[in-house]
């Protein structure tokens, strides 16, 4: 094991504890250690690169990106919205679950020291739902969230192409977000909810980023 295996074991623990707390009540924090995660995901891949991977580590990656960012945040999802969540809902986080599995599946296989990727990384559709939920009970939909789920899982699978963000002038601004996000949820919580719209905004623009590339 290397350094960077390591942080993507803290990835996985992230996700772990999110799947726990949620069950405690702690409605905020779980989204919260999604968003850590993510940092951590990145955090990891930056390692990788810089003092070259372990032979283990692209399958731990892809093992610790399904628990955090496909299992925890379809139950975070599924916890808090409740009353109001059905049989529908439910089939949505399914298929959104099962088209992460897919699609770091084919990661593994035919997409690694590729220049961008191919469908919307995992790790893009945890961070949507967790800003989602961290965005407040004000903005919250249940037929949205079902729709986000089903729409996410499906561009995971598409062959849709997607930047791979590394350029400093595009990663430091988005780390900056992503770091006030986090903190904030210790300082007042209102600040999180703010910021994790702004979060959703920026989130929402990859999204759909393929369709602006092609336009331009």
């Amino acid at each position: 094991m290397k350094l960077a295996d390591i942080v993507t074991l803290f990835n996985s623990l992230c996700g772990l504890l999110a799947v726990i707390v949620i069950q405690d009540g702690f409605t905020y924090l779980a989204p919260i250690l999604i968003l850590a995660a993510a940092v951590a995901d990145g955090v990891d891949g930056y390692l990788s690169r810089l003092f070259s991977g372990s032979e283990l580590g692209a399958n731990l990656d892809s093992l610790a990106d399904i628990v955090s960012f496909g299992l925890a945040p379809a139950a975070i999802l599924y916890s808090f919205a409740g009353e109001s969540a059905g049989y529908l809902l439910f089939t949505a986080l399914s298929f959104y679950f099962f088209c992460g599995m897919l699609r770091l599946a084919r990661f593994n296989t035919s997409h690694q020291g590729l220049p961008s990727f191919r469908g919307l990384p995992i790790t893009a559709g945890g961070i949507i739902l967790s800003a989602y939920v961290l965005a407040g009970e004000n903005y919250f939909n249940s037929y949205l969230a079902i729709l986000l789920a089903f729409v996410i899982g499906l561009l995971m699978i598409s062959r849709f192409t997607y930047m791979k963000a590394r350029k400093p002038e595009i990663v430091t601004p988005v780390a900056l977000v992503f770091g006030i996000t986090i903190l904030s949820y210790a300082v007042n919580l209102s600040y999180t909810h703010l910021m994790a719209s702004l979060l959703l905004g920026i989130m929402l623009l990859y999204v759909i980023s393929p369709a602006i590339k092609k336009a331009v």
